[in-house]
Formats: C-alpha cells, sequence, structure tokens
C-alpha cells in the first residue's frame, strides 16, 4: 500500500467542556463522557471532581443530647467545591419503637449539613434501607459520617456510636482513586463506587475537558508510530547461559518541510502535549493516535529545505484506531 494519500495532521485548537456529569458505564467503576481524546495541553489538562469530602469533617459528639458535631471541611458536590463552616450542632433522631437505628449525616449541593434517619430495627444491618441499615442517601448529596444508635432514650451520643470509614461511612473525593483515560475519555477508580443513593445508584462524578481540534501538518513525511521495542541479553553462569528479557518504548517522529521555520505553526507548539493523527491514506478511516510533547529539531541547509524532525515524546504507545 501506497502512503501518497497519507495525512499528518496535530492538535491546533482545543474545544472546551465545562464542568459536567459523568455517565456509569454500568460497573460503577469506569465513568463515561461521551468524548474522545481529552486535552492535556497547557490551560486545558482535564479536572476530574468526584462528589465526596475533600479535606476536615471530623464527625464528634456535640454538647446536649442526640446530636453530632461537625468540624469545617471542603468537598466536591455536583461539581462544585465548597467549603462549609463547622457545625456545632446536628440533631439525629433515635429509634421511636424498635432500638436500633443509624443517622446518616449528609451535605448536600448547597452546603446544609443533616441528619437521615434510616428504618428502626432490633439490631444493627449493613444493607442500605433495610430495618436497622444506614439510609440510601439523596442524589446530589454525599454522606459524611454514621451514627449508629441502640437505644430510644435520648441521651448524649458516645464518640463509640460514630462511624467514619472513608468509602464505608463516608464519601471521600480522593478514595477509591481515580485514573483519567485520555485517549477513552473516561474516568475509572480503583475499586467500584458505594450504590448508596436513591435508586440504588453511585455518587457523581463530574469533570471539564476540551477535545481538540486538528489542523493539517503541511509538507509532513516519514512518520514513524510509537512501538514497543523487546531485547534480551545473556548471562554465562558455570553449568549454562541464561536470557533475560526487557522492553522499552520508542517516540513517534515525523520530518516536516518549513517555510521560514520560525513562523510556521508546528514550530510554535514545540514543547506542548498534544495530540497527533496519522492516516496511512486519508480517504480510508484507519489511523494512528499518538499523545505526548513536542520536540522539534530544525535544520538550515545552505541552498536547500528548511527541514524540522520531530520527535513526539509519548508516556505510552499510541493506539490504533481500526474501525
Amino acid at each position: 500500500m501506497s502512503t501518497d494519500n497519507a495525512l499528518l495532521e496535530f492538535e491546533g485548537g482545543q474545544n472546551a467542556f465545562p464542568m459536567t456529569a459523568l455517565s456509569d458505564s454500568s460497573d460503577a467503576q469506569t465513568f463515561e463522557s461521551g468524548e474522545e481524546l481529552w486535552s492535556q495541553a497547557a490551560g486545558f489538562a482535564p479536572v476530574v471532581r468526584p462528589d465526596g469530602v475533600v479535606t476536615g469533617a471530623a464527625c464528634t459528639p456535640a454538647a446536649g443530647s442526640d446530636a453530632v458535631a461537625i468540624a469545617a471541611f471542603t468537598a466536591f458536590v455536583s461539581g462544585v467545591e465548597l467549603a462549609v463552616a463547622a457545625q456545632a450542632s446536628v440533631s439525629v433522631t433515635r429509634a421511636a419503637s424498635d432500638t436500633h437505628i443509624i443517622n446518616s449525616i449528609v451535605c448536600d449541593s448547597a452546603g446544609d449539613v443533616t441528619a437521615i434517619a434510616g428504618s428502626e430495627g432490633t439490631g444493627f444491618s449493613e444493607t442500605r434501607a433495610d430495618a436497622g441499615g444506614p439510609p440510601l442517601i439523596p442524589v446530589g448529596s454525599i454522606e459524611l459520617s454514621q451514627v449508629r444508635l441502640s437505644s430510644g432514650s435520648s441521651g448524649a451520643v458516645a464518640a463509640g456510636e460514630i462511624f467514619q470509614l472513608v468509602n464505608v461511612h463516608m464519601e471521600s473525593a480522593v478514595f477509591p482513586i481515580p485514573t483519567i483515560d485520555y485517549v477513552s475519555g473516561e474516568v475509572s477508580f480503583s475499586s467500584a463506587l458505594k450504590k448508596i443513593h436513591t435508586g440504588q445508584v453511585a455518587k457523581g462524578v463530574y469533570a471539564s475537558f476540551a477535545t481538540p481540534e486538528f489542523i493539517e501538518a503541511f509538507d509532513a513525511y516519514d512518520f514513524v508510530p510509537s512501538e514497543v521495542g523487546y531485547s534480551s541479553s545473556s548471562k554465562q553462569t558455570y553449568t549454562r547461559v541464561k536470557n533475560s528479557r526487557s522492553q522499552s518504548l520508542n517516540n513517534a517522529t515525523f520530518s516536516v518541510d518549513l517555510t521560514d521555520g520560525i513562523s510556521d505553526t508546528i514550530a510554535s507548539v514545540q514543547g506542548e502535549n498534544l495530540y497527533f493523527r496519522f492516516y496511512p491514506d486519508k480517504n480510508r478511516p484507519q489511523h494512528f493516535i499518538e499523545q505526548g510533547v513536542l520536540s522539534i529539531a530544525r535544520t538550515f541547509p545552505a541552498g536547500g529545505d528548511i527541514i524540522a524532525s520531530c520527535t513526539i515524546n509519548v508516556d505510552e504507545k499510541g493506539k490504533e484506531v481500526s474501525l
């Protein structure tokens, strides 16, 4: 196959998307934006905000009966960063007919902190909405702690009745740990998020990001994609020769003829972290996607074309798209 119709494009601009809710892919672990190729260009890198506490929010017994105090905290709720002042007294509910009840201390998107009582029971349950279990949390709110009361008699809340284990009794914005898949436009967590909200859904995950606008790298040629290379080395012992293998990742490269070597667009974006897209045949959908920091080496030969030898310094092997 000839590359007479080949096309190399690079990220020449960005299309920004404001903070928006990502969609659960059904496993409560991977959340999708519906947009591929999240840019990492300066000023356009994505910002991910899973709902949950960022700092603070320690829960302690409050003065008086049937109440807890919440320390000042910061949190992400519905993609907005909240700074919530300390709450000296948040009232909790005790069981009226049975003995056991769990109150969830929650914060809504307005920064209001309240207690939501679960169903009463004769013992505690770990199942949401069960008798004696914690309640389901309203969508758009986050859980700060749980208060587990085993007596219907009014009295001070004991420290041992307050539970605040991250990802069990408290929703954290930093755990489970989120990882961004820039090419797919997804956020995956180190473990599945708990489906503790009304409707048995996970907490909200929000992100702002930008997608690239591609322009042609005019007069480009000799594109070489990033590749994983394999090598081996041997060691001789008294009884045999042993081999060890290793892998290495090579950067993507290409060359381009320049106009004056200064005002050319490709020269103006050196040092930036950009997407590149190469079509062996621009009339067919198959293509390579590379992302990395562009470095160039310009040559000004006497009586010849001004040439830039370009390197895409990648973090990982590029993606091959075969439709």
